[in-house]
């Protein structure tokens, strides 16, 4: 009898250690996840509110990304404004209008405070472990690199949508870091500058 209750036991600490996370358990990966990832791209996506005003999210090719992830929410439009938030569940339908993505990719929604949503323009999601957000007069100043300088974060409208990107140091004039394109599909007012699209000016690994 004994020995049937110890190797019951041994089989069910086997089963808990390999068993599959719960939706709703955030686990160690998630809570170490960093902002750049291992081909050196940062995990940094173009996020969306719905029409009602109670919902953040945004596309990605990555079905991997980790419940309860940290997440850091952006709106670039000046006075720019940054919170705190997490990584939340994958999305059955996107948001509205949702922005477009290949036939691969699912939507994550994104927890944060309420106040998060309703700001101005398209929102930038960043991913991972950061350091306290940092606001220099009204511009948000985030330390994705230990010890490197610190990002700065812009959108701009194209003809029909907006460039959201990342710099390592003042906008336009220091690398580009990140650029995600968002397209709103009606005509807008142009006033992005040849440095906020231009291919060969992203490079994470600078």
């Amino acid at each position: 009898m004994r020995v049937c209750i110890v190797g019951l036991a041994c089989i069910a600490v086997v089963a808990a250690c390999g068993r599959e996370p719960r939706g709703d358990e955030v686990t160690a990966e998630a809570r170490a996840l960093t902002v750049i990832g291992p081909d050196g791209k940062p995990r940094m996506f173009a996020g969306d509110q719905d029409s009602s005003g109670t919902r953040l999210c945004f596309q990605s090719a990555d079905t991997t990304l980790p419940y309860g992830a940290p997440a850091t929410v952006i709106h670039a439009v000046f006075p720019q404004f940054a919170t705190g938030g997490t990584l939340g569940r994958r999305s059955k339908r996107p948001c509205f209008p949702g922005p477009p993505g290949s036939s691969d990719s699912i939507a994550y929604l994104v927890n944060a405070p309420g106040d998060t949503v309703g700001w101005r323009g398209v929102p930038i999601i960043v991913l991972g472990i950061v350091p306290p957000i940092q606001m220099r007069g009204d511009t948000v100043m985030l330390g994705i690199e230990p010890g490197k300088v610190s990002w700065r974060f812009r959108t701009c409208a194209s003809a029909e949508g907006i460039h959201a990107t990342a710099w390592s140091g003042a906008a336009l004039v220091s690398p580009r870091r990140w650029h995600s394109y968002y397209y709103l599909g009606y005509d807008v007012e142009p006033d992005c500058t040849p440095a906020d699209y231009e291919p060969d000016s992203t490079d994470a690994r600078r």
